[in-house]
């Protein structure tokens, strides 16, 4: 066949499996007459490499054929389909005049995931070959060519080829504008609001108290149980605008700033919003259910923007993984791995978050991609799996280990503040919940008995103080400085001997200067 006809031939084919088949044109190199096809029909992972060329010898195909081998793993990896099966067919003009071998076109069938195959097309026989190729690539039909009388001329064969080029080229760039368009349903005002807000949150908690604080973040709206549960359900708004420090806020931030940013241009502002609240939402009740602890941040919103990715990823797949799916998803495994492998990682808010952000997004829908029935089926979800966790959590009674760690908490930053009657608030509730749990007193208990006793001692009850020191040595019986502190509150009382026994328990577990000296103290009362 002649040359500038097979160019046509060859034209009219590409033309066909973009414009009726479901093939998207993912390159064209119109020196080498060579196309890559992604097939985007269901449950298809194949890539067609199609190319016109001549060969007057056979080992200049070969060589060719070990170039498209090269340039297959090049394309899987360009396109995050490193498993695709890849066809390679060599549309050829004029045969290699020696003997020559490709893969035949039956059985087509033998193709597998992460495979290549190479097909030789004779130009001369197009029809014969072809027609094989298109029932198993399983093609509606074949190519409709124009009309052998139409292309008598060379002009009306250029004529036609800059036509289908024209047409083709218009094909892709509308495809690449369509794809485009699914990122710019909106600008990203409301992310760099929400920016501002959790910053300016951050630089008042720090004005006014710590960020570190656990007092303070309760203050101001961390999610804390016994408060919720006494009627301050806004706390599972408000934890999202805070941070535990520096760093907190930062990976927070920067988070945000990069997934805020691209959901928000994905689905719109006022579907961000509804997003954003939504995770954060879902992430707060599910701490509330599943984590005592106080906590804050807007991790359970930013696990939302993940879960909304997804569900884009559900409704255009194939973009998904053709641009950022991939790394989307890394970055998600790695972070709930961290959080199931640091302690005090708030998992319950980061899962919360990221169903809460998922089904979020397929209530509000893509824009141009809203589907009523499964709108109503992912509120359904929404609304029967928040009813769940709100029953659990407000049926839950405030107790554990972690809530007397948070009381014990609040109890020494209000006595290092000098707050004793807070204080002594806290530090008795938090020996309260170690009573109630019924298991057998620890460090935490001990301590808060050892604190305690401070708020005694500034109020002038030595006798009330040296109790609740006793009890804490009871607990912990290498806890020298409730040892220390007993041994000097009997020296004040006249009880030296008791006093020296008390001094020596505490040195045996540590040589500190105060401790010698105290020692020295009381041999010199003894020995006077």
């Amino acid at each position: 066949m002649e040359q500038s006809l097979a160019e046509v031939r060859f034209l009219e084919i590409v033309y066909h499996f973009v414009k009726r088949e479901h093939f998207r044109l993912i390159h064209w190199k119109e020196e080498g007459g060579i196309v890559w096809l992604e097939d985007e029909r269901p449950k298809q992972k194949r890539l067609l490499r199609l190319q016109l060329r001549s060969y007057d010898w056979n080992r200049q195909l070969q060589t060719d054929l070990g170039r498209a081998e090269e340039a297959a793993s090049r394309m899987r990896r360009q396109v995050n389909m490193r498993r695709a099966e890849v066809i390679n067919i060599v549309f050829m003009p004029f045969a290699p005049v020696d003997e020559y071998e490709t893969d035949r076109a039956l059985p087509f069938t033998g193709g597998s995931r992460g495979s290549l195959r190479h097909i030789g097309v004779p130009m001369d026989a197009l029809q014969d070959t072809l027609f094989p190729l298109a029932s198993e690539l399983g093609l509606k039909e074949m190519p409709p060519y124009i009309a052998r009388t139409q292309l008598e001329s060379e002009e009306d064969r250029e004529q036609f080829s800059r036509t289908l080029t024209f047409m083709i080229r218009r094909m892709h760039k509308e495809e690449l504008e369509s794809d485009q368009q699914l990122f710019q349903q909106g600008k990203p005002r409301l992310t760099f609001v929400l920016l501002a807000a959790i910053i300016l949150v951050y630089m008042y908690a720090e004005s006014i108290g710590s960020t570190t604080s656990t007092s303070t973040l309760i203050a101001l709206g961390a999610k804390f149980d016994p408060l919720i549960l006494q009627g301050e359900w806004w706390r599972f708004f408000s934890a999202a605008f805070l941070h535990i420090g520096g760093f907190h806020l930062f990976m927070n931030g920067l988070a945000l700033f990069y997934l805020g940013t691209a959901v928000e241009r994905m689905y719109g502002t006022g579907r961000f919003l509804y997003i954003y609240t939504a995770a954060a939402f879902f992430g707060s009740i599910a701490s509330f259910t599943f984590n005592d602890n106080v906590s804050a941040g807007a991790s359970g919103a930013i696990f939302g923007l993940f879960g909304a990715l997804l569900f884009f990823g559900v409704v255009h797949r194939r973009v998904f993984f053709r641009t950022f799916g991939l790394n989307i998803i890394v970055i998600l495994l790695i972070n709930l791995a961290f959080g199931f492998l640091v302690p005090m990682v708030d998992n319950g808010a980061h899962m919360g978050g990221l169903a809460g952000g998922f089904l979020a997004a397929a209530t509000a829908g893509l824009p141009g991609a809203a589907k009523r029935s499964r709108q109503l089926l992912a509120f359904a979800a929404s609304a029967a799996g928040a009813v769940i966790l709100l029953t659990a959590g407000y049926s839950q009674t405030p107790e554990g280990e972690a809530l007397q760690a948070v009381y014990y908490e609040m109890g020494r930053e209000a006595l290092a503040d000098e707050r004793e009657e807070e204080a002594a608030e806290y530090l008795e509730r938090s020996i309260t919940l170690s009573d109630q749990q019924g298991d057998e007193a620890g460090e935490i208990t001990a301590n808060a008995y050892f604190l305690l006793s401070y708020t005694e001692i500034q109020a002038g009850r030595d006798a009330e103080a040296a109790s609740l020191l006793q009890q804490a040595v009871e607990i912990e019986d290498n806890f020298h400085e409730a040892w220390f502190n007993l041994a000097l509150i009997t020296f004040e009382q006249g009880n030296t001997e008791e006093a020296a026994e008390y001094v020596q328990k505490a040195l045996n577990e540590s040589r500190e200067e105060p401790y010698l000296e105290l020692e020295e103290r009381i041999n010199e009362e003894l020995d006077g």
